[in-house]
């Protein structure tokens, strides 16, 4: 099976990724049926240690290659030495077109200069883009002073001014009337679920309710606006099941990809996807069974109805 996926993945790499502007970040949002989606690997746990030596070759390409049919861009949270520059090397490989990096903690100089040569060894085949911080205000492990401290160093070792890479932020979608994280960055990413905060509402209401929201932040900003996250489980909670979750990614992607709000630098784009495996060890670890259910795929990399949802949308480029 691994061997079929990634003969697959091989065959929908055939045509190179384009460089120069047609390759930024912004114009993949805009583009022709964009499909992201957040991935951490299948078997990875972040509460273990690093073992010696790369997260293995073979693992990352068998993941990337189960996605690519749907998918070709990804969505990272942190920059890690083993894990982060093997996806890189397989996305790549198999044809992604975009990355959206992570440095989880804006405070470390090893994970801001660990993504700046990743953007100087990949930004000629990939259109890159970084999220500094991931709910990290909202969580009190950082400020805002320290993500503006990481953008400008971020910047001077990635030897980019900021017009090639842009730059944001990650919260939740209710911290963003904050005038201070509102200005930050080069486009905002909020994080809008409705499984946390409107669990009641049916898929097609949920999606609504999503786009309602993004719309406000779009417009209070007078800027781009990515969805980094949304979804609904697949199970791990009353009400949450594989079906509804296929409701939800079935309405989520008739109501269509981009959005464009008033001005033409004002625009949201909805094609991003949370998330791509199941994560049981996020389960244990927030003590919430459903956080270990929001995979399109199971741990075994087998897919659930959503995922065929968006292969279906996403035909093979």
């Amino acid at each position: 099976m691994i061997r079929l996926l990634l003969l697959l993945a091989a065959l929908l790499a055939a045509t190179p990724a384009v460089a120069g502007e047609e390759q930024s970040f912004f114009a993949y949002l805009r583009s022709e049926r964009p499909a992201m989606i957040a991935y951490v690997p299948t078997g990875f746990d972040p509460r273990v240690p690093p073992a010696d030596g790369p997260w293995p070759a073979e693992r990352l390409g068998a993941d990337l290659a189960a996605l690519r049919p749907a998918f070709d861009g990804l969505v990272l949270y942190d920059f890690r030495p083993d894990v982060t520059p093997g996806i890189l090397e397989q996305a790549a490989a198999l044809g992604y077109r975009a990355v959206l990096l992570g440095v989880w903690d804006p405070r470390s100089q090893a994970e801001i200069a660990g993504t700046a040569e990743l953007v100087r060894r990949w930004g000629d085949r990939l259109a890159l883009a970084v999220i500094i911080g991931n709910e990290g205000i909202n969580d009190n492990r950082y400020d805002i002073a320290d993500l503006a401290h990481a953008r400008d160093r971020l910047r001077v070792l990635a030897g980019t001014g900021g017009s090639v890479l842009p730059v944001s932020t990650s919260e939740p979608a209710g911290d963003y009337g904050w005038p201070p994280l509102l200005a930050f960055g080069d486009f905002l990413a909020p994080n809008i679920h409705p499984a946390i905060d409107q669990a009641s509402l049916a898929p097609d209401a949920a999606v609504a309710w999503v786009h309602g929201r993004a719309q406000a932040i779009a417009r209070a900003a007078g800027g781009p606006v990515l969805v980094k996250e949304t979804g609904i489980p697949n199970g791990g909670g009353d009400g949450f099941s594989a079906e509804r979750q296929r409701a939800f990614w079935s309405a989520w992607l008739a109501a269509g990809r981009l959005a464009q709000i008033d001005a033409p630098s004002i625009f949201i784009s909805f094609a991003a996807a949370f998330e791509a495996f199941d994560a049981p060890w996020k389960a244990e670890q927030l003590r919430d069974p459903m956080e270990g259910h929001w995979g399109l795929m199971n741990t075994e990399r087998q897919p659930y109805p959503a995922f065929e949802v968006w292969s279906a949308g996403s035909p093979a480029r």
